[in-house]
């Protein structure tokens, strides 16, 4: 296991357990197993269906519309990891067991061109290369990243899921709340992950000084003079982009 450390767009390090190989591997093997058992189901289906209609010589056009409904039972297959890690703020269904996810290399969440990059170089990680190149850019890289990984600007890092920060920053406020900084909206959605994901090593590993180094840095970014405990802060920070973003 070893650690890696992001710089963040608030000039701030963040520190991230990067999973050990096997945890990926065993990851790769339950969303294969996933999509093995949906080919094995959707052939089955087929066959049966075929076996049951089956074409004249002259009725092409049966032909063609099986031809279609392969072709479309199989786009799930193909899309699978781009879908699943899209939707699942970065984990498929096999990473999200084992506890694993794909993040951006400046601690945020990925945008969707990542995802898809990573997706599209997925065939030169593993079928074209028979897995070598996506084993050996893990094991020989800094960061343990695979091509794609590289090619994106993403990485994998461990997460706990029991412990682990909502999927995204938006989340349902009372309707009493009162907001206290209106400047929040200065910020991004990207930075509010970042934030997010400050609170959660914070909670996690204890890494108060951060959150006391980002909070300082973000009061001088929005000029904010209004004094909280640093964890507070950044807490009132994402409730009141949540309270603006959902009055806009």
């Amino acid at each position: 296991m070893e650690k890696i450390k992001i710089s963040t767009s608030f000039n701030i390090d963040l520190e991230f357990e990067t999973p050990e190989f096997h945890k990926r591997l065993f990851a790769w093997v339950i969303d294969f197993a996933i999509i093995y058992a949906y080919s094995i189901i959707f052939r089955y289906v087929m066959a049966q269906f075929s076996a049951s209609h089956k074409p004249s010589d002259n009725n092409m056009p049966f032909l063609y519309n099986m031809s279609a409904v392969y072709l479309l039972l199989y786009v799930p297959i193909l899309i699978y990891h781009l879908f699943f890690e899209t939707v699942m703020n970065g984990q498929s269904i096999g990473k999200k067991i084992i506890g694993i996810k794909v993040i951006g290399e400046n601690g945020g969440r990925p945008a969707i061109h990542q995802y898809l990059i990573r997706w599209l170089l997925r065939p030169v990680d593993f079928a074209f290369t028979l897995c070598l190149g996506g084993l050996l850019s893990v094991i020989l890289s800094k960061k343990n990243q695979r091509l794609g990984d590289m090619a994106a600007g993403t990485l994998i890092i461990k997460t706990k899921i029991e412990t682990d920060i909502d999927d995204t920053v938006f989340f349902e406020l009372s309707e009493e709340y009162k907001p206290r900084f209106k400047e929040v909206m200065r910020l991004s959605d990207r930075d509010m992950n970042t934030i997010k994901g400050v609170l959660n090593n914070c909670r996690r590993y204890n890494t108060f000084d951060i959150a006391a180094r980002m909070s300082e840095k973000i009061r001088s970014v929005l000029n904010i003079s209004d004094y909280q405990e640093p964890v507070e802060f950044l807490e009132t920070l994402l409730k009141d982009y949540n309270y603006f973003s959902n009055k806009n």
